[in-house]
C-alpha cells in the first residue's frame, strides 16, 4: 500500500477485496456475511456481530458461471456466481440475496442448489413500495433475517447493538455525503473516480476501518470555480464498467447526483434513532429512491425522477443501463421523454463488463460533452 497517497488504500480494496477480508477474518474471528446489492440492511449484519461484505459481480471475467446461469443474465449476477464458483467467496459464512428482480430470484435458487452446505437466505423485499401492507411486511422480513443471522453468529441482535451499528453507519453515510460535496467544489483533486472509489470500498471492509481511512483524505482543499465543467446526473444500477468514472473526469463532467446503488442513493437517507430501531431501518428503505424493478405508479416515477434531476441543477443525464436488464430498458424511454419535455439532454449507455467497448463509451461521452458545452456558464 502507498502510504503517501491516501487514495491508494481505497483503490487497493476494490482491486482485491477478498485478500483483505480473509486477513480481517483471521485477525478478528468474526463471521463474514456476503450480500448482493442493493438494499440489504448492513446494520442488521453488523449488529449480529458479523462483517457485511457486498458482492460486486460487474467486471469479473467469466469462465465457470456461464455453465449454470443464462448468458442473457446481467454481469452483476453472473460475476457474483463466478466468484462463488472459483472459490473467492469461500471466506463467507453466509450469503443474503435480495429479491429485486427475476435474475436475483433465480440466482438465489441456483446458489441453494449448487452450494447446499453454504448458508444462504433470500431477503424478500416488497416490490410494491406504496402498498399499505409493505411496511409491516418488510419489518417481518427483517425479523426473519435477524433470527437467521443470530443462528450463524451466535449473538443476539438487541437494541444496544443495533443502535450502535446504526450510529456507525450513519457516521459513514455522513462522511460519504461530505465526500460527494467535495467532488462538486474541488473536482480536480476530489475526482469522480476517486470519490466513487470511496463509496465502492465502503461496502467491502468493516465500516469502522473505512471511517479511519476517510480521515486521512485532504478535506481542506480550496474551492474551485468549476469553469468548463458540465454537471451531470447519472441514472443506473451499478458503476459498470467502473472505468466510466475515469471518463467522466477526462471529459470534465461533475457528478451532481446519481441513483447508483453504490453512489449517492446509498447515503441519501439515515435511519432515525428511535424507540423501535427495526422500524427505523424499515422507514429508511421505504424512503429510498425506488430501485429499478420496484413497482411504482409510472407517472409518479417519472415526475419524482425529473424533480430529482432539476433539484440537482444538472445540465444533462447519463443512463448507465446494464445489458439484459429488462426493468431498466422498460423505464428508460418514459424517463427520456420526461427529460425532453424539460429540455434536459440525456445519453443512454447500455453497459456490460462482457463486451462493452470503453472506446465507444469514450466517443459518446465526448459528443455528449459538446452538447452540454453550449449551456456552460
Amino acid at each position: 500500500m502507498n502510504k503517501s497517497d491516501p487514495w491508494a488504500a481505497f483503490a487497493e480494496i476494490i482491486r482485491d477485496p477478498w485478500s483483505k477480508i480473509k486477513d480481517i477474518k483471521a485477525k478478528t474471528g468474526k463471521k463474514i456475511i456476503g450480500h448482493i446489492l442493493p438494499d440489504v440492511p448492513e446494520e442488521l449484519i453488523h449488529a449480529a456481530g458479523a462483517i457485511p461484505v457486498a458482492i460486486a459481480g460487474a467486471g469479473i471475467p467469466i469462465s465457470l458461471a456461464q455453465a449454470h446461469i443464462p448468458g442473457y443474465s446481467c454481469s452483476h449476477a453472473m460475476g457474483a456466481l463466478e466468484l462463488r464458483l472459483n472459490g473467492e467467496l469461500n471466506v463467507l459464512d453466509g450469503m443474503i440475496i435480495p429479491y429485486v428482480c427475476d435474475t436475483t430470484r433465480n440466482l438465489y435458487h441456483l446458489w441453494k442448489n449448487l452450494f447446499p452446505d453454504s448458508p444462504c437466505e433470500f431477503l424478500r423485499l416488497p416490490k410494491k413500495i406504496g402498498d399499505s401492507n409493505a411496511n409491516q411486511y418488510l419489518k417481518e422480513e427483517y425479523l426473519r433475517i435477524s433470527k437467521w443471522l443470530e443462528e450463524i453468529t451466535g449473538e443476539k441482535i438487541v437494541d444496544e447493538t443495533l443502535g450502535s451499528s446504526i450510529l456507525i453507519y450513519n457516521n459513514s453515510r455522513d462522511q460519504l455525503r461530505s465526500a460527494y460535496h467535495m467532488m462538486e467544489i474541488s473536482p480536480s483533486s476530489w475526482t469522480a473516480s476517486r470519490v466513487i472509489s470511496l463509496f465502492e470500498s465502503a461496502f467491502r471492509i468493516p465500516r469502522e476501518e473505512h471511517l479511519t481511512l476517510l480521515e486521512r483524505l485532504p478535506w481542506n482543499v480550496m474551492e474551485e470555480t468549476g469553469t468548463g465543467r458540465s454537471r451531470i446526473y447519472v441514472k443506473g444500477k451499478v458503476w459498470d464498467p467502473l472505468e466510466v468514472t475515469d471518463l467522466f473526469d477526462e471529459y470534465g463532467f461533475t457528478l451532481v447526483g446519481d441513483e447508483i446503488v453504490t453512489g449517492k442513493r446509498s447515503v441519501a437517507i439515515d435511519p432515525t434513532i428511535q424507540k423501535d430501531l427495526l422500524q427505523a431501518l424499515v422507514d429508511r428503505h421505504m424512503s429510498l429512491i425506488p430501485y429499478t424493478g420496484y413497482h411504482v405508479d409510472p407517472e409518479q416515477m417519472i415526475g419524482d425522477f425529473i424533480t430529482r434531476v432539476e433539484n440537482s441543477n444538472a445540465q444533462g443525464v447519463v443512463f448507465l443501463n446494464p445489458k439484459f436488464c429488462e426493468a431498466a430498458a422498460f423505464d428508460t424511454p418514459d424517463m427520456i421523454l420526461g427529460l425532453k419535455e424539460k429540455s434536459i439532454p440525456s445519453l443512454v449507455l447500455e453497459t456490460s463488463s462482457r463486451g462493452t467497448s470503453l472506446s465507444q463509451i469514450r466517443l459518446r461521452l465526448e459528443a455528449f460533452k459538446e452538447i452540454l458545452s453550449d449551456d456552460l456558464p
